[in-house]
């Protein structure tokens, strides 16, 4: 997959989210539950992937993805323990505000990503550019 591929595959994903973060505001707890599931299963195959692409050039973005997804982990395992408890207004209204902040801040490390992969995208295209300037200018051998 290039690297225009991968960005055009981010885009969509992105574009999916946020027509699921509108759907699930006319949905039962049960959907959203349904989809919570959903999510959870096609993250964790993602993270298999990445895990599985992951080499030495990547090491220190999987010691930050391992990081993000153990916390990550434990976040969803609170939520899913905040939601097969009984709740009183005030009590659903905080694990409302908390789940707003945990996807929050998700997003924000979603953006960091992002940014993080526009460095590496220019750096490529920067490095391609200089390889293939290079190679115009060496004699041929």
């Amino acid at each position: 997959m290039t690297l225009s591929e991968q960005v055009d595959a981010l885009q969509a994903k992105v574009a999916d989210l946020k027509s699921s973060l509108d759907a699930s505001q006319h949905e039962t707890n049960e959907q959203i539950r349904a989809r919570v599931a959903t999510a959870k299963a096609k993250a964790d195959a993602a993270r298999e992937t990445v895990h599985g692409k992951a080499d030495q050039a990547a090491d220190q973005a999987h010691t930050q993805w391992q990081s993000f997804k153990a916390d990550t982990s434990a976040k969803m395992q609170a939520l899913q323990e905040r939601m097969e408890r009984k709740r009183d207004v005030k009590a659903a209204e905080r694990d409302a505000e908390l789940a707003e902040d945990n996807a929050a801040d998700a997003l924000d490390y979603a953006a960091w990503t992002v940014d993080q992969a526009e460095v590496a995208i220019l750096d490529a295209a920067d490095a391609r550019a200089w390889a293939d300037a290079r190679a115009a200018a060496s004699p041929p051998s």
